[in-house]
């Protein structure tokens, strides 16, 4: 399992030094790889970075094992997080 402890570190070095920052954004697999997080084969990942004029959304694989009618049912909230 993905630990937020490391991600939380790997966020961290990113603000902290910008030549992590852009080696994250132009080879994330590598750099968080390096960084002792491996990801399954065939698996890909992407790194983008929210600015001040532009913030990024990312959409979950919607569930599987739930039916329409538990999904409606699910009030699982919202947030943002914005830092300028």
């Amino acid at each position: 399992m993905l630990s937020a402890n490391i991600l939380n570190q790997v966020i961290a070095k990113a603000w902290a030094d910008d030549r992590f920052r852009g080696r994250l954004l132009a080879d994330p697999a590598t750099v968080l790889a390096a960084e002792g997080i491996d990801f399954p084969a065939g698996v890909t990942v992407s790194v983008v970075e929210n600015t001040a004029t532009h913030l990024n959304l990312i959409l979950p694989v919607p569930p599987t094992d739930l039916s329409d009618d538990q999904l409606d049912g699910i009030g699982g909230g919202f947030g943002w997080c914005f830092t300028l």
